[in-house]
Parts: structure tokens; C-alpha cells; sequence
């Protein structure tokens, strides 16, 4: 190669170098001003929630006012000074149940069409509140369902408990659908209290489902009605056809949050409650991320601030070597040129450089990226010969071929042997949806 050419050479190189430099300084000062838009974004908003902090406290106080006035109303119903029940027992019996004072001997059935399936149910004049139409329970567990709701109508305004027992689902309809609709139908509960529970068990199917009317949602949320129903003794019982035993199980427990004057006030104090615990975690868990997005971002413009001056100091310490050179050995100051750290970092080909700590490795990289054989891996990786190196430049293995780090070896079989597939199965590509609600035995 001719002296000219050689001059060439490093004329070229240089300008690359410079090119490099100046593409690679105008990506990090695009990436920086990102950052510092974005940090600045962060402050406002980060400003913005310490400045709600008095609409914040009205919300708390608003809470605390409205809860100080259902207790005290809890308290009224106590002792006494408020009467939730517009009706004595027996007027609301005699209105409700043609005179029938004790439990009825005898049934009075008549059959109802549920809205929208092609469905019936059976109810008894004498006993609205129990539909054993899949003749699972005695009249033992009648009665008492009877009397439970006696003391309801005497001690609450309106609450009712229903208990349905059918065969099977009507077509087109699960359990939860189902036990919609009969309650909205059949209408239990006060109407503007809202505060009927029904109790829907679907033998053939395995399936029960406890329906909770609106009022009464704070008293017995979705948990505490899962825990009830699911609870292992009452679907241990009904493995083993122990209907009675299981049902019974079920409204020992629902009827006591029911039986209470001050059902609905507690129930609408359950409900305050946790709005006012959902707003205050609420406010804390924007609070904290707002104020790591803060710091994470803060620790990312600092890095990249520091990359960019990192970077250009490589790019001095560059220009402070070649300004030594003389034009005498052309040879010479290309090799010298190719042992520059500017000149790795251009080999490992990386655009940003958001750190100091990515500059080194881009430069490590670099150094190994001069062998004739060097390949580039996965995650900053350089392969050459059969010697896997990590992007620090620190050797991973010398047996790459015969290693975990190379994927060919990754479907081998347990044994192996050629067994025709990985040595941990696959899946079949099956998919789901939906959750969980109800239950069943």
C-alpha cells in the first residue's frame, strides 16, 4: 500500500471517528433533554400532589363526619330512640301470610315463569320462603328457614332470606345469571331497603350461589359471601348428600349479620369505611410512585448527563493522541488510531450511551469486536473461537459449543438421548377466561 493510500486510510478513519462522535453526542443530548422534560413533568406533578393535600384532608374529614353520624344513628337504634320497623311482627304477618301464625303444616303451591329462560319454580303460599324444587331438604330445615324469617319481619325492616333449590340450570344460564334474576323477580327483601339474600343451589350441576341484595353488600361482601358458602365443612357436606347438614351451616352464619337493627347502618358504615381506606392507600400509593418515578428519573438524568461528558472526554483523549502524531510513519498512527477507546466504542456500534457504566462495556466490547472471528451475542455477548466473553469483557466460558450458553443445546433431552423434544414437555396452547364467583361441590 502506497504512502498516499495510507494517508487515505487515516483520513477516513478520522472522519468516521469525528461522524461517530458527533451523531453519538447529538443522540445523548436528545435522550438528556427527554429526561430532563420528563424530571421536570415528574417535580409538577410531584408539587401538584402536595398541593391537593387540602382537598385530601376535606375527603378525610368528610369520612370521618359521615361515619361519626352513622354511629351515632347505630346507637339511636340501640337504645331505642329510632324505630326501624315501621310494623309490628304480627301486622306485617297477618298482611303477608294470611294469619298463619306458626309454621303451616300444609303447602299452598303455585308455579312462577322466570323472565327471559325457559324455566319454572315452584313456591308454596304457606312457605314463600323456601322453593325445594329438587326436593333436597326436610321439613325440619323448612321450618326453620320459616322461623328465621320470622324474626327478620320483627326485627328488621323488610329483610328477607330465600333459599331455592332446583334440579338443574335452566339452558343458556349459569348459577350467577340465574340467581339474578329470581331475586330480581321474585323481588326479596324491602324494596327500598334492598336488603334480601338468596340462597340458590343447583343439585345436578354441583353448583350454589349466594345472592346479596344492595343493602345489604357492605354487611356481607363478595369475600365474606365466598367465605360462607365455600367454607369446607358445608361443601364437605354436600359430597356427601348431606344437604340439611350443609345448608344449615350456611344460614347460621348469614342469618346473624342479617337478625341485627342495625343491619343497614352497619352496612352502610362498612361501606364508608372502605371508601375512605381505598382513598387513603390510594393517595399514599400515588404519593410513593410519584416519588420513586421521581428519584428513578432523577438518577437517570444524572447518569446520562454524566455519560455525555464521559463521552466527551473519549472523544478529547482521542483528538489529544492523534494531534501527536507525525505524517513520517502513516502505518504507525493507524495502529495507534485502532488502539484508541473511541475507536472500540465506534466498533461496538451503540448509538446511546446513558451511562458511564455502558460506555465501558460499549468499549470492552469494542476491543473484542477487533478479532477477525468475533461474532456478536445476545445481551452485549461477543463470541470468538469457542471462547464466549460478557460484555465487560470478562470470559464466560471457553467451551462454547458444548455449553448452556449456546441455544442449540438447550433442547437435549434428559438422558441424552434424541428423545424427539425438550426435556421439560410443552403445553398444549389451551387459554382461559373469565374468574371465579359461586361455588360448588
Amino acid at each position: 500500500m502506497s504512502k498516499q493510500e495510507q494517508n487515505t486510510n487515516v483520513k477516513n478513519l478520522n472522519q468516521r471517528i469525528e461522524n461517530q462522535y458527533k451523531s453519538m453526542r447529538a443522540t445523548n443530548n436528545v435522550f438528556s433533554v427527554i429526561l430532563l422534560v420528563v424530571l421536570m413533568i415528574f417535580i409538577g406533578l410531584f408539587s401538584l400532589f402536595f398541593s391537593t393535600n387540602a382537598n385530601y384532608t376535606e375527603k378525610m374529614t368528610a369520612f370521618d363526619q359521615e361515619l361519626n353520624i352513622l354511629q351515632e344513628e347505630k346507637a339511636a337504634i340501640e337504645s331505642g330512640k329510632i324505630v326501624t320497623a315501621e310494623k309490628s311482627f304480627d301486622t306485617i304477618l297477618q298482611e303477608n301470610l294470611a294469619n298463619l301464625k306458626e309454621y303451616p303444616q300444609s303447602e299452598n303451591n303455585y308455579t312462577v315463569s322466570i323472565e327471559g329462560t325457559n324455566s319454572q319454580i315452584t313456591l308454596n303460599k304457606n312457605n314463600i320462603f323456601v322453593s325445594d324444587n329438587a326436593n333436597m331438604l326436610n321439613k325440619a330445615t323448612k321450618q326453620k328457614i320459616y322461623e328465621l324469617n320470622k324474626q327478620l319481619a320483627a326485627s328488621t325492616n323488610g329483610a328477607q332470606l330465600e333459599v331455592i333449590t332446583i334440579p338443574e340450570l335452566p339452558r343458556g344460564e349459569n348459577i350467577e345469571s340465574y340467581a339474578n334474576k329470581l331475586f330480581n323477580q321474585l323481588g326479596i327483601g324491602d324494596k327500598n331497603e334492598n336488603n334480601g339474600i338468596l340462597y340458590l343451589i343447583a343439585l345436578d350441576d354441583r353448583e350454589f350461589r349466594l345472592e346479596v341484595g344492595y343493602g345489604l353488600e357492605g354487611l356481607i361482601p363478595d369475600g365474606t359471601a365466598d367465605s360462607i358458602i365455600n367454607d369446607d365443612d358445608v361443601v364437605d357436606a354436600f359430597k356427601d348428600r348431606k344437604y340439611d347438614q350443609a345448608v344449615n351451616q350456611v344460614l347460621d352464619q348469614v342469618f346473624p349479620l342479617m337478625n341485627t337493627k342495625t343491619a343497614l347502618v352497619d352496612s352502610k358504615i362498612n361501606q364508608v369505611e372502605s371508601q375512605k381506606s381505598a382513598t387513603k392507600w390510594g393517595r399514599w400509593g400515588l404519593g410513593i410512585f410519584l416519588f420513586f418515578a421521581l428519584l428513578t428519573n432523577l438518577i437517570l438524568t444524572i447518569r446520562s448527563l454524566s455519560a455525555g461528558k464521559a463521552l466527551k472526554q473519549t472523544y478529547s483523549d482521542y483528538q489529544n493522541r492523534i494531534s501527536t502524531f507525525t505524517n513520517e510513519n502513516v502505518a504507525t498512527q493507524l495502529a495507534e488510531m485502532k488502539q484508541t477507546n473511541f475507536y472500540h466504542l465506534m466498533l461496538s456500534g451503540s448509538s446511546l450511551i446513558a451511562s458511564r457504566r455502558k460506555l465501558r462495556r460499549s468499549i470492552a466490547q469494542g476491543r473484542l469486536l477487533k478479532h477477525p472471528s468475533a461474532q456478536k451475542k445476545a445481551f452485549g455477548r461477543v463470541l470468538i473461537d469457542d471462547t464466549l466473553y460478557s460484555g465487560d469483557g470478562h470470559v464466560l466460558t471457553t467451551a462454547y459449543l458444548a455449553s448452556n450458553y449456546n441455544s442449540a443445546n438447550w433442547n437435549d433431552s434428559s438422558n441424552g438421548s434424541d428423545s424427539g423434544g425438550s426435556s421439560w414437555g410443552s403445553f398444549g396452547g389451551g387459554s382461559s377466561g373469565g374468574g371465579g364467583a359461586s361455588g360448588g361441590w
